[in-house]
Parts: structure tokens; sequence; C-alpha cells
């Protein structure tokens, strides 16, 4: 179908902006959420390679079997890092080259209509940013500035670009990465802000991040949940910047790929969302596998307040020992990072009930 933009809800207004990673579990999370709760959110999507694939036309394969045709902003995934000669991988090489990347990326913009691309600006010229500017500017589409605080950028080339194109639509995005330390972002992003609001009140931002655990040695038998850290950081800088078009963003209960895997096997684990915080369910003691891990979840007094999604389906159906409910790992983290999105997505409304959906299928 051919887009019409100005119809589309592609406005950078205040309504979620979940990142997600071309990875197994985030796109099985996305594909099985309502169509609707798609459209309202606005996703950030990490292009990388998808799997072992030999071409990168399958990221673009599996982006729309998971999210559809809705708009999604993109940006490149620079937590992906690969030697391979796959041409999958080649490409994606190509596209973070600092000379001929920059254009190179805006022709893949070119190919998918409902991409808003990021404009390319880690060690690029002004010249090139500008470019990307004019071409994103023809597509009619809007573009986003994503900053990435764990990355070192030319903070005077940015704003500089900035003041040269407020009349223009684009979200400025302030990614603060996986952290720990709740004040050190905080202080951070605020430095941002403030050189962003000399230009002008009227900008449009997002802060995101990730904060779930990257180890669960302290969490056992249900002896703590771990509190949404986004959601903190959001809060306290609304009170300082609430009354600017300043909205919520986070990485969908997931981190960055640098995070994966690694160390022993980890134990059977079920983790549940609730708006504010993840309930981890596991125990080494007494050797919980999933089914008993769902089973304990499913008997807290927050499961009678659960969503009825898909991913809540999933840890119904192992707590009763049914087919298709989570057995392994993967399952588990696309079952949380699915009831995290819904969540999310409708944060401070009232939940509804909406039935599980259809069985995934591998589009490659």
């Amino acid at each position: 179908m051919a887009f019409d933009w100005a119809s589309e809800m592609t406005k950078f207004t205040k309504r979620y902006y979940p990142t997600i990673c071309i990875r197994r579990a985030e796109m099985k999370a996305m594909e099985k959420l309502p169509g609707e709760e798609k459209s309202k959110m606005l996703p950030i999507v990490l292009l990388a390679p998808w799997l072992n694939s030999i071409e990168f036309e399958n990221t673009y394969k599996v982006i729309e079997k998971s999210v559809g045709n809705i708009p999604i902003i993109v940006d490149l995934d620079r937590y992906f890092s690969s030697t391979s000669d796959l041409p999958s991988r080649q490409y994606f090489r190509s596209l973070l080259d600092e000379k001929s990347g920059p254009l190179e990326w805006m022709d893949l913009i070119k190919n998918h209509e409902n991409y808003v691309p990021c404009i390319q600006l880690l060690g690029v010229t002004p010249d090139l940013v500008s470019k990307q500017i004019e071409i994103a500017t023809e597509l009619n589409r809007g573009f986003a500035f994503r900053i990435e605080l764990e990355r070192q950028y030319d903070s005077d080339q940015i704003i500089n670009i900035v003041s040269k194109n407020l009349e223009k639509d684009f979200l400025i995005i302030i990614d603060y990465g996986y952290s720990k330390q709740n004040e050190i972002s905080e202080l951070l992003i605020s430095s941002w802000m403030e050189k962003f609001l000399v230009l002008s009140n009227k900008l449009n931002f997002v802060i995101t991040g990730s904060s779930f655990p990257n180890s669960f040695s302290e969490y056992d038998d249900f002896s703590e949940s771990k509190i949404i850290s986004s959601r903190i950081i959001y809060s306290n800088l609304s009170e300082k910047y609430g009354n600017y078009n300043f909205f919520y963003g986070d990485w969908a209960s997931t981190k960055p790929r640098r995070y994966d895997g690694g160390g022993s096997k980890p134990l059977p684990r079920i983790d549940f969302p609730t708006n504010n915080k993840w309930i981890i369910a596991r125990s080494k003691e007494n050797g919980w596998g999933f089914q008993q891990a769902a089973e304990m979840v499913t008997r807290l007094p927050e499961w009678l307040n659960r969503p009825m999604v898909w991913g809540t389906g999933m840890i119904e159906k192992a707590a009763k020992g049914l087919p298709g409910g989570i057995s392994t790992g993967p399952q588990a983290i696309a079952a949380r990072v699915n009831i995290h999105l819904y969540l999310q997505n409708n944060f401070g409304n009232p939940i509804s009930s909406t039935g599980p959906q259809g069985k995934w299928i591998d589009p490659i």
C-alpha cells in the first residue's frame, strides 16, 4: 500500500516508544500484539542482520511479519558486531561507514515507505548530515536524531544542525542505554535537554533506556522484584520537563546485545511484568522448572490484574502443563516482552481484555 502520511499516526506525540532489536524474542513478542496496540505505539527498531541469514533482505521480511506495515522509526544497531563475510554482515558494515554509509542508509529508507529514519550522526560530516535531512524532508515522513549516551558525539555540531532545521518535523531520542545509576543518567539527559531547549521549547523528545537485570543470583523464590527504573527516570525528569513535548520510551524489558548470553546456562525463570516492576520467579534451591515458576506467578495477587494477551496465555499454559506453554528461555523472554509492551502501551489506562493472538510462524 502507498501511505497517506498526512493521515497516518506518524506525528511525534505523547505515546509509547519502545526500542526493539532484531532478535527472535522481540520479533515474536511484537508479532503477537493485537494490531490496534501496534498502531498506538511508535517503535524504534534497530536494524541488524536476522540470525544467520545470508541476505540482509531477511531483516525486512521479519520486521514486516512481526510489526506489520505500521510506521516505525529505524536506526542501526551499533551493538551488533560480526566479522563474518556473509553478505548480510558485509552490507550492515557498509551502512556503518562514516563516508559512504549515510547515503546508502537513506537509499534503504527510500525503499521502505513505512520507515522513519534516524539521521546518522556518529563521525559523519555536517554536509552528509544535511544531505540525509534533505532526503528525509523530501520523503515527508519526519525523521529523528537518536543520541546514545554511551557514545561520543560532537555536541556543538548536533546543536548547530538542529538549530538550522527547527521548522522541520523531527524527534530527538535520548537513549541512556543500559543503566543501573539513575542519578547519572538523569544528569546526562538533563545536560542534553538544556542545550536543545535553548533553541526552542517546541522540540519533541523521547527518553529511553534499559534496566532489566543482567544477573539473577539475588532473585530467588520471589525474594525481590525489580522496579522498572526507566519509569522512575522518566517520572523524575517529567517534574522538570513535563511541560515540554517529553515522551516515554524503554527497551521493552530487554537489554542491548552486548549483554546477550555468556556465563553458565540460566535457571528456568518466569518474569511477570506489571506497570512499574518485573516479578522474577526462579528457585535454585528448590530446582524449579518453567512449570513450577509459572505456577508461582499465577498464584500472585498481581496475576488477577494481568492483561489477557499472548504472553500471559503462555505463562498460564505453562503453569497447567499444557502444550504450547513456556518450556524454553527464549519463549519466556518473548512472553515477558509481549506483556511489558502491552502494559507500557496502556500505562495509566484501564486494562482491556484482548484474547491471545494466533500462532507465530517464522517468515524465513
